[in-house]
């Protein structure tokens, strides 16, 4: 399955079901597969998202492969896109929203 994000004058994208929860889920949203982020919360999400991230970057690489024949993406790199599209959403005082596609 897929998640589709989108936010107010931002491009949506989408995201793998099981990435897109581990990274909600960084971000204190439980990883729930339908949802919004506005207001007070996105500082919050992005801090979360942020400090969860500097941990998962302690764990070795090595362990978070699945398939060694491939170059790892990095979850810092896969979650780029929400961590932007956030901050974006708090410039703008608007929402981030997401549900599957």
């Amino acid at each position: 399955m897929l998640i589709k994000f989108e936010s107010k004058k931002a491009a949506p994208f989408i995201m793998q079901s099981q990435i897109a929860e581990q990274i909600l889920t960084m971000a204190g949203q439980d990883g729930k597969t339908e949802g919004s982020i506005s207001g007070g919360a996105i500082p919050k999400a992005i801090a979360s998202l942020e400090t969860a991230l500097v941990l998962q970057a302690e764990i070795p690489e090595e362990s978070l492969n699945e398939d060694a024949g491939q170059e790892p993406i990095s979850i810092d790199a896969r979650a780029a896109p929400l961590r932007e599209m956030l901050r974006h959403a708090l410039q703008i005082d608007s929402y981030v929203m997401w549900r599957p596609d």
